[in-house]
């Protein structure tokens, strides 16, 4: 017994701390202790100190609030109202936007009276708010809440709860006892609609009474802040309630000696036995009156769906939807109002609105875009005005009783304006943007391109119908490549175009059409598209997510709307182009527009009246950019400003070319449509002055490519007299130093390119020590010609089938691993690439992933870090040699050759962009080392390579991992450890007893 007796204690001790190591070793282990505890039974004090203590708060019971008794019904006693009885002779208007007398900065039109001295007027915006100088302003520094006086306790009880000061505790008691005086209950009103039917008159308000008062007293609140017109007062018998009027026929409606019907008086669901004034209130109460006849009840209210929306300005001043046209389920009654105080919660948007003395109003809502709080505005007169079915209502949103399938819609705009039409699309300025590269980023970006375009024999890889070939009210862009993918525009859409299939895998809303012809570009993230009315729209290249729009530019009388047909340009992280108001003949007038590329902002914007900018775009020369407009005059302007510098230059026909900048930084090449090469002087100031031009064609509106020192442009020759003309197209090849026209080819495979115009920017390669020429021509078939320096004649490399010929203007873009796309007035865009006549040119297509369900990039650089790429910014490869011995002693090697967009302001991906399967270990190797590597290898490298998105960088999520499991797997051998030892002192404690 004693052994026993002493060897309990030490059990018991040794059981608790056997327990306290297991328990400290599962939770390094991250073992769930409480369940364990309760395996051994011994969730008691042990494992106590391993549970969250419970708050008095949450243990505390919610104790409902007992509700009177059944009591049955009968009419309430009094007959017809005396003569004089007391009436609510308060007006009744509801307004949200200029109103007489009662308005905030009024002016009263559309204002009118309905049933009993009823005044209403259209819109939200009703009494003067709390900070009103009076005036129906608000006071400088005030603010509208526009919240009845009765919730201010409220508020307080809020503001008191969080602040936990010793100063302030003795005010927030003093609240909390003036609190236990009040209540809140509930009313609702429930009578015929138009047609008969049971309708909420009033839906169920909850307002807070005082301790004491009566359904008499919360009915006339009620009725007042509903806007309902009744008839009620005291008489002999005490309070009553003669009439109501309705809100939908503007009858009074009271006893009805035919039906029986009444207004009859429900408490908590059952007629109440006592008029309202003898019914004292108590907390929860609902009070609801229903017209009824004696032993009815409350009868039910039928529901429907209705849609609300918000219109309202984004950052740029357009239209655009605030909250969509969200559908909502209410009750047969519900007015305008109330419809939209849910919308408004629903959305999140905040909006300061409420009830007062001529019942509801709609002062403000803040922004999503911009963060202002938008309300009456005394420059503009805009306003929240409340439009129902398209019409503004002339009611407020008050009285405005709705009816299935009502659409409301609240829009900023001025009286008497029409419904406004918001943006198709809805821009989210916070849409994150990828970092990605792009091997051909717009216009003439990479016309001097270094990848390993077809030299031999090539093959049609895939033709994608973008529209019917019939469909000339549709327009198709140029197309661009950026990532991994191919961007086209067409009508009022953006595609992404997998290059491997042709296949869409993602399209993106316009918020309007491209003209006929749209010159994208991509910069930071985002592709922007020029569209109709002088607007731009910016899409992250991923998602094709809208992130901003700029404003519609105003038309010019003669011209019309503005047109975006010139070359946008990236300098600085804004956009700038031009815009031209234009009929087939001549431009009337158009804009030099300067746009922020992160926030869509106009930074500035310049008018040209006397013509705008028809296919022409401008060149970066330091801080000033080069423009030529339609009436032939050029000049330099403040990239920064907007503002021109200097004189400018005449030079005595339209520009419609983009202005080429030579690498010197003091030289722009412009081309005229009279087939003249200018070669331009830029001053420091800003001056212009001509160096030299040439002539190279009859009319010409190609944009030239310059590249180791020659510049290549094409036209159209026109021989013979007026009455047995001649027309063909030309290809200049000319000495950039010397303006001395080299080559002038006029043919393809031998035969004159009769009838034809080369309008497209050149695409210049050279490739195994030749230079080689790639452009299209405005006749039929619309094919590729290809066109190796030095040789007599160029060749056409592809003709599209039958039903895909066509006039062609279009450039050629070209893809990463050579591959060339361009669209022709079929409507089809086309990729084609080499066949592999002489090892060199067997490209694959990248390969992709399922273009259904692309795997969407995650702001990586999908740009190939393989080693076996050859880097195409290499130093020893000049992209002007071709080796040909042809004529000029300078050839393309000349000195101050070398690759030259239009513009020179685009960072262009101009080395070869491949999608690996596998990312390179070394994600940090500099570039430089391609002159170790020949062309072939390269050539073999990008084919390999392409297809794949690549994301840079190491994942460390299975390192993570590892380190939680060795983790819990020390805990465990603590655990174990433990045990032993404890095990050990065990043994030695009970032989020593």
């Amino acid at each position: 017994m004693l052994r026993s007796h002493k060897a309990a204690p030490c059990c018991g001790v040794a059981r608790h701390v056997v327990t306290a190591v297991l328990l400290a070793a599962l939770t390094v282990a991250s073992v769930p202790t409480a369940a364990f505890a309760e395996a051994l039974g011994i969730e008691g004090a042990v494992t106590a100190a391993f549970q969250p203590v419970a708050s008095e708060a949450a243990a505390a019971s919610d104790e409902g609030t007992q509700r009177p008794g059944a009591e049955s019904g009968a009419p309430v006693a009094g007959g017809a109202a005396p003569e004089g009885a007391a009436q609510d002779d308060a007006v009744h208007a509801e307004q949200g936007g200029p109103e007489e007398d009662a308005v905030d900065g009024s002016a009263g039109a559309g204002a009118g009276a309905t049933g009993d001295a009823q005044q209403e007027a259209p819109g939200g915006l009703a009494d003067e708010p709390e900070g009103s100088d009076g005036a129906g302003q608000l006071a400088a520094g005030a603010t509208a809440t526009g919240r009845p006086d009765s919730t201010q306790a409220g508020a307080d009880r809020d503001d008191a709860a969080e602040d936990a000061s010793a100063v302030e505790s003795a005010d927030s008691q003093e609240e909390d006892a003036e609190d236990a005086q009040k209540l809140n209950v509930t009313l609702a009103v429930v009578g015929p609609d138009a047609d008969g039917a049971h309708a909420y008159w009033a839906p169920s308000t909850s307002l807070e009474m005082e301790d004491g008062s009566t359904a008499a007293d919360a009915s006339e609140q009620l009725f007042k802040r509903a806007g309902l017109t009744a008839d009620y007062g005291t008489g002999d018998y005490g309070w009553y309630l003669n009439t109501i009027t309705s809100p939908y026929t503007g009858d009074a409606l009271g006893w009805d000696q035919a039906t029986g019907k009444y207004w009859q008086l429900f408490v908590n669901g059952t007629a109440s036995e006592l008029g309202a004034g003898g019914v004292t209130l108590k907390a929860g109460d609902v009070v609801t009156w229903a017209y009824s006849a004696f032993g009815d009840g409350i009868p039910t209210v039928g529901a429907f769906e209705v849609s609300v929306s918000v219109v309202g300005p984004d950052a740029n001043g357009n239209n655009v939807t605030w909250a969509s046209n969200t559908r909502l389920t209410v009750e047969n009654g519900t007015a305008a109002a109330a419809a939209s105080e849910l919308l408004f919660k629903e959305a999140g948007l905040k909006a300061d609105y409420g009830t007062g003395s001529y019942g509801w109003y709609l002062n403000t809502i803040t922004s999503p875009y911009t963060g202002d709080a938008l309300g009456w505005d005394q420059a503009t007169g805009k306003y929240w005005q409340l439009f129902v079915n398209g019409t503004a209502s002339e009611l407020g949103a008050g009285s405005v009783m709705l009816k299935a399938g009502d659409a409301v819609t609240w829009a900023y705009s001025a009286f008497e304006e029409d419904l406004p039409e918001p943006l198709p699309v809805v821009p989210d300025p916070d849409a994150p943007r990828p970092e990605w590269e792009s091997a051909w980023p717009g216009y003439a970006s990479g016309s001097n391109t270094e990848a390993a375009t077809p030299t031999g024999e090539v093959k049609e890889s895939w033709v994608s119908s973008i529209k019917d070939s019939a469909d000339w009210a549709t327009n198709v862009s140029d197309p661009i490549y950026v990532g991994s993918y191919v961007y086209i525009a067409a009508g009022a859409k953006l595609l992404q175009i997998d290059p491997a299939t042709g296949k869409t895998v993602r399209e993106g809303a316009l918020a309007a059409p491209i003209d006929s012809i749209a010159r994208m570009v991509y910069a930071d993230g985002v592709v922007v598209v020029p569209l109709s009315g002088g607007r731009l729209q910016a899409l992250t290249a991923d998602a094709l997510t809208t992130v901003w729009v700029t404003a519609k530019l105003p038309a010019n009388e003669q011209g019309g709307e503005q047109q975006s047909l010139s070359t946008l340009i990236v300098k600085d992280g804004c956009v700038y182009f031009g815009t031209a108001a234009a009929d087939w003949s001549a431009s009337y007038g158009g804009y030099l527009v300067c746009v922020d590329i992160k926030t869509g902002s106009v930074k500035w914007k310049t008018e040209n009246a006397d013509a705008g900018y028809y296919w022409a775009g401008a060149a970066a020369i330091g801080s000033l950019l080069v423009m030529g407009d339609d009436t032939g005059f050029v000049y330099a302007v403040d990239s920064q400003q907007g503002t021109r510098v200097g004189e400018g230059l005449d030079l005595g026909a339209r520009v419609r070319s983009t202005v080429v900048a030579d690498p010197d930084g003091s030289t722009v090449y412009v081309v005229t449509v009279d087939g003249v090469l200018h070669k331009v002087r830029v001053g420091a100031d800003g001056e212009l002055s001509e160096a030299g031009k040439v002539q190279f064609a009859s009319a010409s509106t190609g944009t030239p490519t310059l590249a180791g020192g020659r510049l290549y442009v094409g036209g159209q020759l026109v021989q013979g007299s007026s009455g047995g003309q001649a027309r063909c197209g030309v290809l200049a090849v000319i000495d950039a130093k010397t303006l001395q026209v080299e080559h002038s080819i006029t043919s393809a495979d031998g035969t004159a390119l009769e009838g034809s115009n080369v309008m497209s920017a050149p695409v210049v390669s050279t490739q195994g020590g030749a230079t080689y020429v790639y452009f299209t021509a405005n006749s039929l078939p619309g094919g590729v010609y290809r066109y190796r320096v030095g040789d007599a004649t160029a060749s056409r490399i592809y003709t599209p089938s039958e039903d895909k010929q066509n006039y062609c203007m279009g450039s050629i873009t070209v893809g990463p691993d050579g591959s060339l796309y361009y669209v022709n007035d079929s409507g089809a865009l086309f990729a084609i690439a080499g066949v592999g006549d002489d090892g060199s040119d067997d490209q694959e297509q990248p390969e992709t992933d399922n273009p259904d369900k692309p795997e969407k990039p995650e702001g990586d650089t999908p740009e190939s870090e393989d080693d076996d790429v050859q880097n195409p910014e290499d130093d020893d490869i000049n992209p002007g040699g071709d080796g040909s011995g042809d004529v000029g002693s300078k050839g393309d090697n000349a000195a101050g050759g070398g690759k030259v967009p239009a513009g020179t302001a685009m960072v262009s991906g101009k080395k070869p962009l491949a999608r690996a399967e596998t990312a390179s270990e070394d994600t940090d190797e500099p570039e430089g080392d391609g002159d170790e590597r020949d062309a072939e290898q390269a050539s073999g490298a990008l084919s390999a390579i392409a297809g794949k998105n690549v994301r840079k960088g190491g994942d460390t999520d299975g390192g993570q991992e590892d380190s939680v499991r060795m983790l819990s797997v020390a805990g465990l051998v603590a655990g174990v450890i433990g045990l032993v030892l404890i095990g050990a002192w065990l043994v030695r404690a009970r032989r020593r007893a």
